[in-house]
């Protein structure tokens, strides 16, 4: 019963991660949609070699596609106003920053969500 509940709940949080994506694509653009995706790619890449159960690691990794679609709505926001307020001017402001604005939600999350998974045991500290 404990691995069907399991089951149930990847299939949740993939479905939900599938539906960040899209809405991600469809409503915003499609740099919201590529950060997404690098993000997922990253976690990924250590997402079967890290400890953990697999259902806290797939809740990281929809929490921070959630995350990723806020901020990027978001960003997106303060884009329209500052095309709004300043011109076609900051669109070339907007695309020059809006790199280092990703980075600024991803490696955080990215960091502390690593911090949830249980240390490898050869990395923990011995006590004697």
């Amino acid at each position: 019963m404990h691995r069907v509940i399991n089951y149930l709940a990847l299939g949740l949080f993939s479905t939900i991660i599938f539906l960040c994506l899209l809405l991600s694509y469809r409503y915003l653009n499609i740099q919201s949609s590529v950060t997404l995706i690098i993000c997922n790619l990253l976690f990924i890449t250590l997402f079967f070699q890290l400890n953990g159960s697999l259902t806290l690691k797939s809740i990281l990794l929809t929490g921070c596609n959630l995350l990723g679609l806020f901020t990027n709505y978001l960003f997106q926001r303060i884009c329209e106003s500052g095309h709004m307020v300043f011109g076609s001017a900051f669109n070339i402001f907007y695309a020059i920053i809006f790199p280092l604005l990703t980075l600024m939600w991803i490696v955080p999350f990215w960091s502390l969500s690593l911090s949830f998974l249980p240390k490898l045991p050869n990395t923990q500290e011995h006590t004697m």
